[in-house]
């Protein structure tokens, strides 16, 4: 039987023509290989093994610990309350699904997730699928444990993914935020724009034009409204307005202080409401607020609606005092510990030492989808993102990547020691300034709302007055570019881009950045002006309508033209910032007062910090008399002294959603009891309107404490 034989190839010998060809194509191919063309299967590793790719690596958790489960209790509770406070009202008429440039669906795209069946190697890639490289060259290689959850990365630079649901955009209108924007505009509705008639006679009462030394009451007007704007100007001045413009863009402004503006009448009404209803306790001292207008003002009306103004009441009190302990005291201690140990103490990690030494080539890779839409310049919009990649600079590449990107390509174990190191210094750090603040705090909070309304009438003004100072020295130096960025406020507020559902996206995130700013309606600073000497209720009502114009209009709208004369919110170096404050810290930075003013806004915010923190003691104090009783209020003040310690040393996070979910809740009982008591309202301020119309409103007497200087 013949068998079929294959011809014998001829051996390559070094002097043929064929042997240095075939060298010469393998060498070719050698150097010119890189991550992107190796084999679906994997990348040849530097030990010569074919290994997988994966990303989105997640290590399997041990057993529980008491704190994952206090974690998951708080987070579970802050999920039923955000779910029922904030549904969307429209139901979804504002959300339609999305298509592209041709009219066809997109649809989300799913990441495909495995868990490991048995332990294995693999190299490590960028969450948009590069392989990672480190300064050596080499692959970034990493351990997979047995059960461990990763995204196999099938194609280099494809993660693998699947096609999920079709993919629905546009705003909600959360219930909060339209209720909390109802209140207030149903309330300049019903008392005649009372925010703009009475605006003048507000200023006219602050200055002391109106007060008399025998007015019932703790404190002069005046520090009643810096005891409730140390509460309500702080981190959402500061913060605030940068997040909502880099969520909703410039013309998210417009609808803050088109807010801001009906805010004026909602801390009108709710400060007369707690003027008119305030008690006088049995140690000469003031009470008063949403829980006693809730309590009182619905007996007033009907005494069988005093059992729902009692729970109402209630409800108001417990919500408040921990708003208090929480978004009141323990999230400002941490901001303002943040904000000073960044600034002054904190110095460069070792991924910002070695972001200037790294090759090009080992970064280039690291820069996610986002950043390179966002660093993409004109002659580079629109292009594939591996043409921006490769089109960005050195120098832009570098500036753009966070020091959590290059961690990716150093060593594991420099970066761990690196990352204790520093951990260590900044917790001894934040015990000695958690002991320092809290003292601060006692001294002054263990004196009352006499003392605190001392401090505050000087600290918010000084405060006020620094940051005002540094926004408008970026302003002046920048005139030129005002118009064009105030048009620009209005046109992207009534854009025909966003009309409908963008429209609506862009005025629900300025509203609801508005409600968190001024906290009107909320019903907090009525507690303060309750605490004011006043004769009449009303004109304490027209001094706080000032605090929604000082902190929502004016201040907010300095830092909204920072933010926008350096771009700060489409920044590419920020397109993964959440934090506002830092937003803003780095669009002061980009300007002339760069070199020395975020030293002065880090004291800012230090200074924000702690006038919130003292005049939310009081708030929750009261609420604690309300409940318990004013005789162990003492207990509430050194728990709340406890708690900045807390703040100061701790990592908040479900604790802190948890203390924003009663704040909010706050604004439920206070908003219904306003509507319910609104004629009682307007009765008072037609009658204190005409005798102020016809000359009866009387200036003050000779008599002392006209300044309010001294109590």
């Amino acid at each position: 039987m013949n068998r079929c034989t294959r011809p014998a190839r001829p051996a390559l010998s070094l002097a043929t023509p064929t042997y240095w060809l075939t060298i010469t194509l393998l060498a070719i191919g050698l150097l010119s290989a890189s991550p992107a063309m190796a084999q679906d299967a994997g990348v040849s590793a530097d030990n010569g093994l074919d290994l997988p790719l994966v990303t989105n690596v997640q290590t399997p958790k041990g057993a529980p610990t008491l704190g994952d489960r206090f974690d998951s209790t708080l987070g579970a509770i802050n999920k039923a309350v955000f779910t029922t406070l904030f549904f969307d009202v429209s139901f979804g008429a504002f959300r339609s699904g999305e298509v592209d440039e041709q009219g066809n669906t997109v649809y989300e795209i799913e990441a495909i997730e495995r868990e490991a069946e048995a332990d294995f190697e693999a190299i490590l890639t960028t969450k948009s699928g590069n392989p990672i490289i480190k300064p050596n060259g080499k692959y970034r290689t990493i351990a997979i444990a047995k059960g461990t959850i990763y995204q196999p990365v099938t194609v280099p630079g494809k993660p693998d993914t699947k096609q999920g649901d079709p993919k629905v955009t546009g705003p909600k209108a959360p219930f909060l935020v339209v209720f909390l924007a109802i209140g207030a505009i149903f309330f300049t509705l019903w008392h005649g724009f009372i925010n703009i008639r009475g605006f003048k006679h507000a200023i006219d009462i602050v200055r002391g034009k109106f007060s008399r030394s025998d007015d019932a009451g703790e404190i002069p007007p005046f520090r009643a409204l810096t005891s409730a704007l140390s509460a309500t100007v702080g981190l959402g001045n500061i913060a605030g307005v940068a997040i909502a413009v880099k969520l909703g863009g410039p013309g998210a402004i417009f609808w803050m202080m088109f807010l801001g503006l009906f805010g004026l009448t909602a801390k009108f009404h709710e400060s007369s409401l707690a003027q008119m209803f305030r008690i006088k306790n049995p140690d000469g001292s003031v009470s008063g607020g949403p829980m006693y207008y809730l309590d009182k003002g619905f007996k007033n009306i009907n005494h069988g609606m005093g059992v729902l103004g009692k729970v109402l009441a209630i409800i108001f009190a417990v919500f408040c005092m921990g708003a208090s302990l929480g978004g009141g005291n323990m999230f400002q201690s941490n901001q303002a510990f943040e904000g000073f140990y960044s600034q002054f103490v904190q110095s460069d990690s070792l991924a910002e030492q070695r972001r200037s030494e790294l090759p090009i080539e080992v970064l280039r890779p690291l820069l996610n989808d986002k950043q390179l839409s966002a660093a993409a310049s004109d002659n580079l919009e629109g292009k594939p993102n591996d043409v921006v990649r490769a089109g960005l600079t050195e120098e832009r590449v570098r500036a753009i990547l966070l020091p959590s990107q290059i961690e990716q390509v150093l060593d594991e174990e420099a970066v761990a020691a690196d990352k204790a190191q520093r951990d260590t210094l900044k917790g001894r750090v934040s015990i000695g300034f958690g002991l320092i603040f809290a003292t601060l705090v006692g001294i002054v909070v263990v004196g009352g709302i006499t003392r605190i309304g001392a401090a505050t009438c000087r600290i918010v003004p000084a405060m006020c007055l620094l940051y005002v100072l540094g926004c408008l020295i970026v302003i002046c130096f920048n005139l030129d570019q005002i118009p064009s960025h105030v048009a620009l406020i209005f046109q992207d507020a009534f854009a025909k881009e966003s009309a409908y559902g963008g429209l609506v996206g862009v005025l629900i995130i300025g509203f609801q950045r508005a409600a968190f700013s001024s906290e009107a309606g909320l019903g907090s600073s009525a507690i303060a002006h309750s605490a004011a000497k006043q004769k009449e209720p009303i004109r304490e009502g027209f001094v706080a309508s000032l605090e929604p114009f000082i902190d929502t209009i004016i201040i907010c709208f300095m830092t909204a033209m920072v933010v926008l004369i350096t771009d700060a919110y489409i920044a590419p170096e920020l397109v993964e910032e959440s934090n506002g404050s830092a937003i803003t810290l780095f669009a002061f930075e980009q300007t002339r007062v760069g070199n020395w003013f975020p030293w002065v806004l880090s004291v800012s915010i230090v200074l924000f910090a702690f006038s919130t923190m003292i005049s939310w003691c009081y708030y929750g104090e009261r609420a604690w008399g309300y409940l318990i009783g004013l005789k162990s209020v003492i207990v509430f003040r050194l728990i709340f002294v406890a708690c900045v310690f807390v703040g100061a040393v701790a990592s908040l996070g479900p604790v802190i959603d948890f203390a924003d979910a009663m704040l909010l809740t706050m604004a439920l009982p206070n908003i219904i009891g306003g509507v319910v008591l609104a004629k009682l309202v307007r009765r008072e301020l037609k009658a204190y309107w005409a005798r102020y119309k016809a000359g009866e409103i009387t200036g003050p007497d000779p008599g002392p404490d006209q300044s309010g200087a001294d109590i």
